[in-house]
């Protein structure tokens, strides 16, 4: 090491140079600081990995989400479609003054599978005035014919099952 000039330097600095020459070697380890980084590197191990699972899991949760999303919307255009079905074989009874005041002998109890969703359907046919319910195009203008058509589609894989119901009221006025 040079040699610096000591009769510019305050006497301080110089008992400071002087002990700071003497006692440390920059290329010599300081004495105890064995297996000091082990435990640093196991930290950064440790939170790197917590890092890895938080990210598996969002991931996981956010493809099982969508795969819900996409059920959940298979169930109710099922629904609808069926409801659209329901709406027409009502429409047809009425159009033929159904037997027994009753549009929803077509409907009723019936139920069938479309696109692995399992559609059932339940239908309630009523009257303002029983006694003058829609036997001819008179009766059905004084006393319409209100119909409540419950549309239900259930199904999905093992790991998402999903309902969607839908309700319908049609009236029938014999026009």
């Amino acid at each position: 090491m040079k040699a610096i000039k000591t009769e510019y330097l305050s006497p301080l600095f110089k008992k400071a140079q002087v002990k700071k020459s003497a006692t440390i070697n920059r290329w010599r380890p300081i004495k105890n600081s064995h297996g000091f980084s082990l435990p640093g590197a196991i930290f950064i191990m440790v939170a790197l990995a917590g890092i890895g699972v938080a990210m598996v899991t969002l991931n996981t949760t956010t493809s099982s989400t969508s795969a819900l999303n996409v059920q959940q919307s298979r169930a109710y255009y099922t629904a609808l479609s069926g409801s659209e079905w329901a709406i027409a074989t009502v429409a047809a009874s009425d159009d033929n003054f159904a037997v027994n005041n009753n549009s929803c002998i077509g409907v009723s109890g019936h139920s069938f599978v479309a696109e692995g969703f399992t559609l059932s359907f339940s239908c309630s046919s009523t009257c303002s005035n029983a006694a003058n319910c829609c036997h001819n195009v008179v009766d059905c203008q004084l006393s319409p014919r209100v119909s409540e058509i419950t549309v239900t589609a259930a199904g999905g894989n093992d790991t998402y099952q999903v309902n969607r119901t839908i309700q319908v009221t049609v009236s029938y006025d014999g026009s």
